[in-house]
């Protein structure tokens, strides 16, 4: 299950995805466990829910380590007891889908 989206912003050295995580940071330990670096940007929770959606960088080196990461994060959220997190990502990268599709559809358009 894909936890997060990769972000199309031009840049020689970094690859920039959103990816979601809970207060508590679960994905930080993954990534000091993969040995990657990632620089962190905006956070944004919804009061309703106890997911984070974190903005970062990583290096394009490091892809792989960054992925392989996020993709232990799901199996530790439900060991953690975060049952809901793997719908919360479906319905978090549906909605943003169908936006670039809209935003796609109304470029065509003009």
């Amino acid at each position: 299950m894909k936890n997060y989206f990769t972000l199309k912003q031009f840049s020689l050295l970094y690859d920039h995805y959103v990816f979601v995580d809970v207060p508590e940071y679960y994905a930080d330990q993954l990534f000091i466990r993969h040995q990657v670096t990632v620089r962190f940007g905006r956070e944004y929770q919804h009061p309703d829910h106890p997911y984070v959606v974190i903005f970062c960088k990583v290096r394009k080196r490091d892809r792989s380590r960054f992925l392989s990461a996020l993709d232990e994060l799901n199996r530790k959220m439900l060991l953690c007891g975060y049952p809901g997190y793997e719908k919360f990502c479906a319905s978090l990268l549906a909605k943003m889908n169908a936006r670039l599709l809209r935003k796609k559809r109304g470029m065509l358009k003009r």
